[in-house]
Formats: structure tokens, C-alpha cells, sequence
């Protein structure tokens, strides 16, 4: 008599879900640390969009100095946001350059 040894189900597709909740985590974690490496088709959604832009916080200190910082500025400085996006230059064009 032969007894055939019947595989743990349950084992192996415990080991394939977290096999694929593991892989779509470090996917998740790589595209949110490098979004310039997303698909166009992912790079055009919502969330993709959200991605590829920066914050860019813009105070004047008390001498009258402006600064231009991806950090907020010190409590109590009344300061302006301005959302980027990572291909978009934000220095003025040089005079010759302007229309």
C-alpha cells in the first residue's frame, strides 16, 4: 500500500499571499522613494501626480532676506507654500529669456 503525502494547502498559500503583499509593499516603497521611476500610465493618476510634486515653503526673514526651503520655516514666521513638480524649473528665466 502506498500513502501519498498530501501537500499543506494552507502553508503554501500563506507563503504566496505574503509573497505578493511583500512584493507590492517594496514595489510601493521603491515608486514612492524614486517617483521619477513610475510608468507614464502611473506617472498620469492622481496618486502618481501627487508623487512628482514638492513642497517649496517661501519666508522673509528679519532682515528682509527671502528663503526658499523644502523645510518650514521657524514657529511664529508667516510663510507661503507652492506645490512643483520635480520636472518643473523653479528659477526665474533670465531676462532674455522672457516673453
Amino acid at each position: 500500500m502506498i500513502t501519498r503525502i498530501q501537500p499543506d494547502t494552507h502553508k503554501i498559500r500563506n507563503l504566496l499571499l505574503l509573497l505578493v503583499v511583500g512584493g507590492s509593499i517594496a514595489t510601493g516603497v521603491y515608486y514612492y522613494t524614486h517617483p521619477e521611476a513610475l510608468p507614464e500610465w502611473a506617472a498620469r493618476t492622481p496618486l502618481g501626480r501627487q508623487m512628482q510634486t514638492s513642497t517649496v515653503y517661501k519666508w522673509q526673514d528679519e532682515s528682509g532676506s527671502w528663503h526658499l526651503s523644502n523645510q518650514p520655516p521657524p514657529a511664529g514666521v508667516p510663510y507661503q507654500t507652492q506645490q512643483y513638480a520635480h520636472d518643473t524649473n523653479v528659477l526665474p528665466l533670465p531676462p532674455k529669456l522672457q516673453r
